[in-house]
């Protein structure tokens, strides 16, 4: 199971995105694999997709997070928001953000290493980055 980060979905949809053909790529060469999102990952995505892209764009990734068909959504409990708020305020990193702290909290619970996103800040608490840790936002 993976998990997948805003991060990679906006490489995903937003041509203009520097990870772009390396995410297209990876997602293309790893399309049989069980991937899983929150429901939260979805919210944020889809909001800077409408804001960067417009409403048509966000609701066609919309649809196609809500199918079901390629990603399990997993909502974030409140037994994880409270788990992901003490993170958040433990952890060092002006690029943590609450979203990424549930991420962590979820990915955690499920037992789920790895996360095709191109954000570092989750090998900093110990995931494993696809598609590679060498070159990721920070």
């Amino acid at each position: 199971m993976i998990f997948v980060d805003t991060s990679a979905f906006i490489a995903l949809t937003f041509s203009k995105d520097s990870f772009h053909s390396k995410g297209v790529s990876w997602w293309e060469d790893n399309k049989k694999e069980s991937f899983v999102t929150t429901n939260i990952v979805a919210i944020e995505t889809l909001g800077w997709i409408r804001y960067k892209c417009g409403k048509r764009i966000a609701i066609e990734a919309g649809e196609r997070f809500y199918s079901g068909q390629d990603l399990n959504i997993i909502k974030v409990s409140p037994d994880d928001e409270k788990e992901a708020w003490k993170s958040f305020k433990k952890l060092n990193g002006d690029g943590i953000s609450m979203v990424d702290c549930a991420s962590f909290v979820v990915m955690k619970r499920l037992k789920i290493k790895k996360v095709f996103t191109f954000d570092k800040d989750f090998e900093k608490v110990g995931f494993t980055l696809l598609p590679n840790s060498r070159s990721g936002r920070e």
